[in-house]
């Protein structure tokens, strides 16, 4: 690991970062007292786009063991992600017919909250985590989950314990993945003849539409776009046959990917978004480049935004100790200083510091007894079930602080 040279989908040699974020640790390391923050590591955080295939990936790779044999994002702990769960449970086993007999395998499970809509409908499911502590949460809460990373041999053994799975469902880890050959060969090995590998990942048209530079941390390997998707697939003898826009970690997209052998031909949506792509060079030196150039740019404006909030007397405070926000912060040390702390609703948070900025995280009742005047919302993608939440604190004459895509105060 560490230094990463050729892309994973091609192999072609990857040319010079057009976004180079410098050193920064990693995003969900968050630290337990104050004793670790001298020996804190921190790895280089920078984004390169193959010349080839179109891929975006990052130039350095951490190993998967360090990121996440112990994991700290619980998916239950967000209302939207659960909503969303059921949603999905319901309209893919209502697109695909399942039934009480065919399982259902997600990858990177988490604590189990999305299995468990589908174990409402009645049908078997089982997960694969590798976070040892987040696989046992899953086993309490009812979700057969095996505590592995998900590769050809993980999913050789589940196929002979469980059989083949009519659904492989990958939410919010593809883009985790490093060796994506082994992913693909892993479910080539799981899934049924007939069945159906589901994608969710953020989109990089969105990330560059909304100047979402912050979902780009160590955890993140690649960002997703169509074009590279469709050759990776073509090679490993798959077929992406529709594509759906998913509202949620700042737009997503939902991949239905099939066997070849299946006879399943690609939507109208797939094409359709191809051509976009394609006509807007979405993974171009230009664009790419130009990008780059906003976020420098979009830096400038929003510790500007901070530092006149803090001469107009301000008192803030952060919400939402995620992924995001630690590349946010880390990338903005001035602003970072002006947070006196930062609310998260995980309670596997309380108690520790954020990664880089030293911010002690406290749990959201906090802010009953905190005098805070403004809350800069960290996680921006979750921001309205946020406001919501926080709709005491507005009527106390709070206001909120948006970062992402431009600093606005509500």
């Amino acid at each position: 690991m560490g230094k990463h040279t050729t892309c994973r989908i091609c192999g072609t040699g990857l040319p010079p970062p057009f976004l180079d974020l410098g050193s920064m640790p990693l995003a969900n390391s968050f630290l337990q007292s104050p004793a670790e923050f001298r020996d804190e590591p921190s790895f280089p955080l920078a984004v390169a786009g193959c010349v080839e295939c179109e891929l975006v990936q990052l130039n350095y790779v951490v190993p998967a063991e360090q990121l996440y044999r112990h994991y700290l994002y619980v998916s239950a702990t967000s209302e939207a992600v659960r909503r969303h769960g059921e949603n999905l449970a319901e309209s893919m086993t209502r697109r695909y017919g399942w039934g009480s007999t065919d399982l259902v395998v997600e990858v990177a499970s988490n604590d189990g909250t999305v299995l468990r809509a589908f174990q409402r409908r009645g049908l078997r499911v089982l997960g694969v985590e590798p976070a040892l502590n987040i696989a046992e949460m899953a086993e309490r809460n009812g979700v057969p989950t095996v505590p592995e990373f998900f590769t050809e041999e993980t999913a050789r053994g589940q196929r002979e314990r469980a059989g083949a799975a009519a659904a492989i469902v990958a939410r919010h880890v593809f883009a985790h993945v490093d060796n994506v050959h082994d992913f693909l060969r892993g479910v080539s090995t799981l899934l049924a003849t007939d069945g159906v590998l589901i994608i969710e990942v953020p989109y990089l048209g969105e990330l560059i539409a909304k100047l979402e530079f912050d979902t780009i941390y160590h955890e993140h390997l690649s960002y997703i776009s169509l074009r590279p998707i469709v050759r990776l697939c073509e090679e490993r003898g798959l077929r992406l046959v529709d594509v759906e826009p998913v509202d949620l970690h700042g737009g997503s997209v939902l991949l239905h990917i099939c066997r070849r052998e299946s006879g399943r031909r690609p939507s109208d949506a797939v094409a359709a978004m191809v051509r976009e792509e394609e006509a807007c060079g979405l993974s171009s030196p230009r664009v790419l480049a130009a990008f780059a150039g906003r976020v420098h740019a979009w830096k400038v404006r929003f510790e500007e935004a901070i530092a006149g909030l803090r001469r107009s007397g301000a008192d803030l405070i952060g919400y939402g100790a995620a992924a995001k926000a630690n590349t946010l912060l880390n990338y903005c040390p001035e602003a970072a200083r002006s947070l006196r702390l930062v609310l998260d609703r995980n309670p596997l948070k309380h108690g520790r510091y954020t990664p880089g900025t030293h911010i002690p995280v406290q749990p959201v009742e906090q802010w009953t007894s905190d005098p805070a005047t403004h809350m800069l919302i960290l996680a921006w993608n979750f921001k309205d079930e946020i406001m919501r939440q926080m709709k005491p604190f507005a009527e106390r004459g709070g206001r909120f602080v948006i970062p992402i895509p431009e600093p606005d105060v509500i």
